[in-house]
């Protein structure tokens, strides 16, 4: 059974995380362009992105873009990556980017949420099946 559902299992967390890639790329760049800024998923608030906001942003999301890759490849190592990726781009976020004028307490239970979804999606699903990851 736990074969059989390996493939499927796969698949759908590189769907689902590719799906987050474009969705927030997405956003980033029309955010920036249009001057409307970024208006996450949830929540009642608007995030304007400065040049540098944007050029992080567009860096964090190449390197994301090739964890995704990694766990293509059967890399277990690219979970780890993206998870640390999105963990140093909330950090940045809070502290010197976009979400500095964001309150706090209304968007961390959301990114902890995320967070831990994310850590079963691309760390447990390697970790269930390490025999078939690098």
């Amino acid at each position: 059974m736990k074969e059989r559902l390996f493939k499927p299992l796969h698949w759908i967390m590189l769907i689902l995380i590719s799906l987050d890639f474009i969705d927030t790329s997405y956003r980033i760049t029309y955010g920036y362009f249009s001057g409307q800024g970024v208006q996450p998923p949830v929540g009642d608030f608007n995030v304007q992105l400065s040049t540098l906001d944007f050029i992080v942003g567009i860096v964090f999301q190449l390197a994301i873009a090739y964890t995704i890759y990694m766990l293509y490849s059967m890399k277990r190592s690219g979970g780890y990556y993206l998870v640390g990726l999105n963990i140093l781009f909330v950090i940045y976020g809070f502290v010197i980017g976009p979400f500095s004028t964001v309150p706090a307490g209304e968007v961390l239970p959301l990114i902890a949420g995320f967070m831990v979804f994310y850590i079963i999606l691309v760390i447990g699903i390697p970790y269930l099946y390490s025999d078939k990851y690098e």
